[in-house]
């Protein structure tokens, strides 16, 4: 018989020591503020009451923060009002709105539940993020509060193959075995695996820790996929695993989920990347060229039965090229073979390499998801159906896309229609529902505006870099988005022409607090003082969580010197700078001045005093409160503190220099001398100032 004591004591040595060694370093990294958290929601009280507040680090446990990867700005209260209605949306950037994030189908829901339930409140809280697939939506799911909405959409699975650890991403290595991803996520999120990685960070060489940018697509362009890659069985197989997951996660947390699928540019989106068939003869080859550019020359004289009879020749010798399919599928829609194009354009997304979109096999997954899940809380929402139904006879295109996956205002109103329809038909069954129709949508959120205009501008620089202009039909997107700006500009109108149209939106009171920023920005530049706060004011009770609002209002009473009015304002937008340095930075030396102007000069130095201590990476709020300091002092004849400031901003001055942050600040001899020479330093002024010149 084994000797028990041993089995014990051997049990204590290799399992509980360690794992109590684990705990208790967690613990500790934690007290000292070593890593951080990477649940989707941070807790907060604003005003002694509890809220929810999305974390702005989540998504760097998946890409590095230099990226710039992260939620849309949410804050809601954890207690929930029994007349409310919340949603949560999850998924990538089509479910985010990009690049309509403010007349996404998170906007267009409210604004269609709403209608159909005046009485009640309605919350529809975005979590969707770009670039991301099931692996992140797995842990945004995760860490999702109990019982904290009523519905939870899903509409994801076009970044698949190229988000994380997919074999078509850019900055991890594919991993096939998911228990393998999850255990390295659920590490990735202790304090010491962060702890060793920022040790690892610091060892490295300056080039080394050279920090990844974003630029786009373009990202992706290597990292082609063909259809009949081994890897792609992983992809299915995580995307599905992780969706039924999501799917029981959710439903455990008491929260209804309306599975959608995922409608793509079929249409009027080439391939991005065609894979020739490997074992190609040099004379096939040739015959294969002939043959395409015969049908192309078809095609541009409109001959489509010839176009048709070369595209299909053509595939004889190759049918594995994307590219091919796709102007197949043209040709046999000008020639009315509506079904048979479809075949053709589905064929084309599936073989395509660089794998942006959906293809037909991951829709495939949803619809067997939504038809083996048993129980009345998870509705299938055939989306993509939806917009098939709506381009009849053709299939989706430009009609409801802006490019290859992002979705138009047209595109966005039939997928808010259809969740509204499987919302309502769960809410009040048997009751018929009308969704509002699509131009009274628009009328209520204020689409197109300013922002819509500026959207469709950076849309069009976003296609000018790979891999858009490898489209076989990129001109047409160019001429199509050239098009959209000259119309939607035209339908914006004047300043005053907006002002005009919301104005019936906000009598009969259906606008959202959205609605009335624009309009308080536009009076603002409209020189309307009474309208701008009318509307701010208005904000303030729809949806008192947004930032800008405060700092709107103190904007305006500080050049009306109401100081005194400006700080609670200031104070209560730090709730909200979400831990952006930045943004705490410019606030707390506002609110220094603030203090300063009306007397409380103690408090006014301690704020002062806090920006140049905490903030220091911040220049130009640091310089500011220096100047603030040395002003005060040198005005009330304190010659010692005046003596201290003047030394202290001179050897930050000094730090940035030898930093090298004279290239991240220019104006920093400039502001130096200004300093020197208000503190009474004049030889160290004119230094500063000969610097410069150098």
């Amino acid at each position: 018989m084994p000797d028990v004591k041993n089995i014990v004591f051997t049990f204590i040595s290799i399992v509980v020591v360690p794992l109590l060694f684990f705990v208790l370093l967690e613990l500790g990294l934690t007290v000292f503020g070593v890593g951080t958290s990477f649940d989707y929601f941070h807790e907060l009280d604003i005003d002694g009451q509890p809220h929810y507040q999305e974390n702005p680090d989540f998504a760097d446990q998946f890409y590095p923060a230099s990226l710039n990867i992260g939620p849309l700005e949410n804050t809601f209260s954890k207690e929930r009002d029994p007349e409310l209605i919340r949603v949560y949306v999850l998924g990538g950037s089509a479910a985010q709105g990009f690049p309509h994030k403010n007349h996404g189908v998170d906007r267009l829901l409210a604004a269609q539940l709403q209608a159909a339930l005046p009485t009640r409140k309605i919350e529809v809280i975005n979590t969707a993020m770009t670039s991301v697939n099931s692996h992140v939506v797995y842990a945004v799911a995760e860490s999702i509060p109990e019982d904290s909405a009523d519905f939870a959409v899903i509409l994801m699975g076009n970044n698949e193959v190229v988000g994380p650890y997919g074999p078509g991403t850019f900055n991890q290595n594919f991993l096939a075995n998911i228990t393998v991803i999850r255990t390295l996520q659920s590490l990735k999120r202790t304090r010491t695996w962060q702890g060793l990685a920022s040790l690892i960070q610091k060892t490295r060489s300056t080039d080394a820790m050279q920090e990844l940018e974003w630029e786009g697509m373009q990202m992706f362009t290597n990292n082609g996929v063909p259809h009949d890659d081994p890897r792609m069985a992983s992809v299915y197989g995580h995307y599905e695993d992780n969706l039924t997951e999501i799917i029981e996660t959710l439903r455990g947390k008491g929260i209804h989920v309306l599975l959608s699928s995922v409608p793509v540019n079929l249409r009027h989106s080439a391939p991005f990347l065609s894979v020739r068939r490997p074992d190609l003869s040099d004379e096939e080859l040739d015959q294969w060229r002939a043959l395409t550019r015969s049908g192309s020359d078809s095609a541009s004289q409109e001959n489509w039965g010839d176009a048709v009879t070369q595209f299909q020749a053509a595939l004889e010798i190759d049918p594995g090229y994307a590219d091919t399919h796709f102007r197949l599928a043209t040709a046999l829609e000008n020639r009315g073979d509506f079904q048979e194009a479809k075949t053709h354009y589905q064929r084309a997304l599936n073989l395509d390499a660089l794998r942006f979109r959906a293809d037909t096999r991951l829709n495939q997954v949803i619809q067997n998801i939504a038809a083996c899940i048993e129980g009345d809380t998870l509705s299938f929402v055939d989306s993509a159906a939806a917009f098939e139904e709506a381009s009849q006879p053709y299939q989706p295109g430009w009609n409801l896309f802006l490019e290859h996956v992002h979705y138009d205002f047209a595109g966005n109103n039939v997928l808010a229609a259809q969740i509204s329809r499987s919302i309502m038909s769960n809410l009040a069954p048997g009751d018929e529902y009308q969704p509002l129709p699509g131009d009274e949508v628009a009328r209520r959120i204020g689409f197109p505006n300013y922002d819509t205009i500026a959207e469709i501008k950076n849309l069009q620089g976003m296609i000018e870099h790979p891999p858009f202009p490898g489209q076989g039909n990129y001109a047409g997107l160019q001429n199509f988005l050239n098009g959209k700006l000259e119309r939607v500009t035209q339908a914006v109108g004047s300043q005053r022409e907006v002002v005009q149209k919301r104005r019936s939106v906000v009598e009969s009171g259906v606008a959202d607090w959205k609605v009335h920023f624009e309009l308080a920005v536009i009076n603002q530049r409209l020189r309307n003082p009474p309208a701008m706060y009318r509307h701010l004011n208005q904000i303030l009770e729809l949806y008192p969580h947004n930032r800008e609002t405060y700092m709107k209002i103190a904007e305006a009473m500080s050049k009306e010197g109401k100081w005194r009015e400006v700080i609670p304002y200031l104070e209560q937008s730090l709730y909200y700078t979400r831990a952006d340095e930045t943004k705490i930075a410019e606030t707390t030396g506002w609110l220094g001045t603030a203090y300063l102007r009306i007397g409380e000069h103690e408090k006014a130095t301690d704020l002062f005093l806090e920006v140049t201590r905490d903030y220091a990476d911040q220049i130009g709020v640091t310089l500011r409160a220096y100047g603030n300091l040395i002003r005060y002092a040198r005005d009330n004849g304190n010659d010692q503190d005046l003596e201290r400031y003047a030394k202290d901003v001179q050897r930050y001055g000094s730090s940035l220099l030898r930093k090298g942050k004279n290239q991240e600040y220019p104006l920093l001899y400039q502001r130096m001398s200004q300093l020197m020479a208000m503190a009474g330093y004049t030889a160290e002024a004119q230094e500063w100032a000969e610097a410069e010149e150098q």
